[in-house]
């Protein structure tokens, strides 16, 4: 009785977590499943703009509109990716820390779910409801990285400049609820 209770509200939780997008926007996950450098804030934005900041594990939610975006996040480096989304397309961009001596590092993988290990994103957004953001806090962002920001910009220009790859995000890339449930396989 006490297993089926709780996998329903972890059923209800997920699927409120996953709710469906209006058909004019897109909503794209930010999964961070990996504990590595748990302690280090990375700092995620679209473009010029703030749109989350957090340590550990943890994911949040971002709807924005359909169209090109520049994610990114920043820690000790920055990372990059090129986004097209179609509207009412759902994506997943993995948020992997890594270190190297004292610093640690951020690496933003788009997700392709038919060619990616996704037992411990499935894990972390059935058993974790996602991190929220007030308008406050992501203005308070906003202010205190406004050099970030430029910086990050530039960066992103000079690898525009000498060419480099930047990671992609392609707007067939998208994900369904079934994709990020974890269902724990039965013994037989």
């Amino acid at each position: 009785m006490k297993k089926s209770l709780l996998l329903l509200i972890v059923l209800i939780q997920s699927t409120l977590a996953f709710a469906q997008p209006p058909a004019e926007t897109s909503t794209v996950y930010f999964t961070r499943a990996n504990a590595l450098g748990a302690l280090i804030n990375f700092t995620y934005f679209d473009g010029e703009e703030a749109i989350g900041k957090f340590n550990g594990l943890g994911y949040f939610v971002y709807e924005c509109e359909p169209g090109k975006h520049l994610f990114w996040a920043r820690s000790e480096n920055k990372s990059f990716v090129e986004a097209d989304l179609k509207a009412g397309g759902t994506y997943l961009i993995d948020v992997v820390p890594k270190m190297g001596g004292l610093k640690a590092s951020v690496r933003l993988i788009p997700v392709n779910v038919s060619d990616y290990k996704m037992k411990r994103i499935q894990k972390l957004v059935t058993r974790q409801e996602a991190k929220t953001f007030t308008e406050e806090e992501l203005e308070e962002i906003q202010t205190d990285m406004a050099e970030v920001i430029a910086r990050g910009m530039e960066n992103y220009e000079k690898m525009q400049e000498k060419g480099k790859d930047v990671k992609q995000l392609h707007a067939e890339m998208t994900i369904t609820e079934e994709d990020l449930l974890f269902e724990k396989k039965s013994k037989k």
